[in-house]
C-alpha cells in the first residue's frame, strides 16, 4: 500500500502516491473532516463532524468508505433517526460481550484487524466492518 491519505488543507482531503503527489481531491459530504485512515487499497475511512450534521439523510450517519478514486463505496447507518457520532472511532476493534466469573455479562474491546468501532449520541457504540460498513454489533452503552 504506497498511497497515503492526508489533508491538503483544512478542507481537503487528499489521496497521495509515495513521491507525494496528488492523485485525488475530496470535499467532507456534510460538515468537516475530524478524523480518517486508510485501511487498505481501495478503503478510505473518513469521519466527519457530528455538529451541525444534516437531520433526516436517509438514516446515514457520518462516517463513510471511500475507494481510491474517493467514490462513495458505503455510508455507516445511524442507529436511531438523527443520530450521529461524535466520539473518536477506535481502530482495529471490536466490543464483546463476555460472561464475567462473577457471572455477569460484561463489555470488552478486542483487537480485531477488521473493524472498528465508535459510539453515537443516543449512547450505542456499534462495531462495524471496515470492508462492507455493515454494523456487526451493537451495545447501549450510556
Amino acid at each position: 500500500m504506497d498511497n497515503s491519505l492526508d489533508l491538503i488543507d483544512n478542507e481537503t482531503l487528499g489521496l497521495f502516491d509515495n513521491e507525494g503527489n496528488v492523485l485525488f481531491r475530496h470535499k467532507p459530504l456534510w460538515t468537516e473532516f475530524t478524523q480518517f485512515k486508510r485501511v487498505k487499497e481501495n478503503c478510505n475511512i473518513v469521519k466527519e463532524a457530528d455538529d451541525d450534521f444534516p437531520k433526516n439523510i436517509d438514516n446515514k450517519a457520518n462516517i463513510y468508505c471511500l475507494d481510491d478514486k474517493f467514490k462513495l463505496k458505503w455510508t455507516i447507518e445511524a442507529p436511531f433517526e438523527n443520530d450521529s457520532f461524535p466520539n473518536q472511532i477506535i481502530w482495529d476493534k471490536k466490543i464483546e460481550r463476555l460472561q464475567a466469573p462473577s457471572g455477569h455479562l460484561i463489555l470488552e474491546t478486542t483487537e480485531n484487524t477488521d473493524t472498528f468501532t465508535c459510539s453515537s449520541w443516543k449512547g450505542i457504540t456499534v462495531t462495524v466492518d471496515y470492508e462492507t460498513g455493515k454494523i456487526i454489533s451493537s451495545e447501549f452503552t450510556k
